[in-house]
């Protein structure tokens, strides 16, 4: 099916995004620390690497899993329904919410992600406070908060999670857009290239399991050096209260979750219009 001129130019959007989203090819620092990541784990050696990749790799599924159980993702759902019945009565499934246009669909989505980006400056707020359990929960909670945020891309556009296919994707957008910058455009790449080849209603995951890879490991290496720099802060009080360091917090955080949200409803923007054209 043809796209309409106004999805046509929300094509043209994208693409110049993604330009303008992967022309960075790093700077010298950013290539010497990449090397050093990686001469890091040469050291340890390669089977002891690979154990903690794929252990974390079953860490970041399990914790999709659990994010996607329970009360708490039903009432998701269900209050994505009713925002999408604004538009439509006949929502009552994931694959319902393709019924809408891409207009509704980024209108909705917009709305989740603000809550997100809340969520996220809330949560780099507390670890900025200090306390053992908001430090120890800072990565864990990090992560699951923008997970999420990927997740919810994924439904409001009207893919089911519950298919293995689609469950696996997301951790593979995630990896990707949580990569360093210059590192992100072939793995991009890749993806488009893979949601290109999926003929049908895919069920079924029948692609590589191994999500995480070496490069990956710099985001909770970044994440240490951020809580070092905030223990630091939390000592600098104003009548009482680490303010500089909350803010410190509450801006990491956010700026990490503004990027997730940006690529996933990118993403998932351009496989909506990628599946109609092939209707």
């Amino acid at each position: 099916m043809s796209l309409t001129e106004r999805e046509k130019e929300i094509w043209d959007d994208l693409k110049q995004w993604e330009d303008n989203q992967f022309s960075n090819q790093g700077t010298d620092f950013s290539s010497t620390y990449q090397k050093m990541v990686h001469s890091g784990f040469r050291i340890f050696g390669g089977k002891w690497s690979s154990k903690l990749l794929t252990k974390l790799d079953d860490i970041l599924f399990q914790l999709q899993v659990i994010i996607q159980q329970g009360t708490f993702d039903v009432e998701a759902k269900e209050k994505l329904f009713c925002q999408a019945r604004i538009f439509r009565s006949d929502i009552h499934h994931i694959e319902d919410m393709k019924k809408l246009t891409i207009d509704q669909l980024r209108f909705i989505a917009r709305k989740q992600l603000a809550k997100q980006r809340i969520t996220a400056l809330t949560q780099g707020g507390l670890t900025g406070l200090g306390g053992f359990l908001f430090t120890l929960s800072d990565l864990p909670l990090m992560l699951a908060i923008n997970l999420r945020t990927t997740q919810l891309m994924a439904l409001t556009y009207g893919y089911d999670l519950r298919k293995p296919y689609e469950m696996m994707l997301v951790l593979k957008l995630f990896h990707t857009i949580s990569l360093p910058s210059s590192l992100q455009k072939e793995s991009w790449d890749y993806l488009q290239r893979e949601v290109k080849g999926i003929k049908g209603d895919w069920i079924f995951y029948e692609g590589e399991e191994d999500i995480l890879s070496e490069a990956w490991m710099q985001r909770p290496l970044n994440n240490i050096f951020k809580l070092i720099l905030l223990s630091i802060l939390r000592k600098k009080v104003i009548n009482g209260i680490p303010i500089i360091g909350i803010a410190t917090g509450a801006a990491f955080n956010y700026q990490f979750s503004n990027h997730i949200a940006e690529c996933s409803h990118r993403f998932y923007q351009k496989r909506w219009l990628l599946d109609k054209q092939e209707e």
